[in-house]
């Protein structure tokens, strides 16, 4: 038979196969990290740091004794006030009973005085 000469022949070519190349593993040399020491400023940085925290904490504790005395002896004062007031409220009680009218009359009949319109005057507070 015969074949046309426009269409193309199957060739059997042997190609090979690439199979994706796997770079070998090289080691990169990483040179190790410098490992620098603490400064002489950052050591005093740190030091400074470390006095300042000290201070302030010292002062905030000092702070917080000082509310709670004043705390105190605003309680122990606010307490002695309630105490006197309850007295003077217990006084001006006992002056309104011991200045009633009847009590008053009855003592200045037992001590002979009489009462007198004329003599009578009104006393305000």
């Amino acid at each position: 038979m015969a074949q046309n000469s426009s269409l193309a022949r199957e060739l059997e070519v042997d190609i090979p196969k690439r199979s994706p190349s796997i770079p070998d593993q090289t080691s990169i040399h990483m040179p190790a990290p410098r490992t620098a020491g603490i400064t002489k400023f950052e050591k005093a940085l740190l030091g400074a740091v470390a006095i300042i925290a000290f201070a302030l904490i010292s002062a905030c504790i000092t702070m917080q004794i000082s509310i709670a005395t004043t705390n105190r002896s605003l309680q122990d004062t606010t307490t002695k006030i309630a105490d006197i007031s309850k007295v003077n409220e217990n006084l001006h009680q006992e002056i309104q009973e011991l200045s009633r009218y009847d009590r008053v009359y009855s003592i200045a009949g037992a001590a002979g005085l009489k009462m007198n319109e004329n003599n009578v005057r009104n006393v305000s507070k």
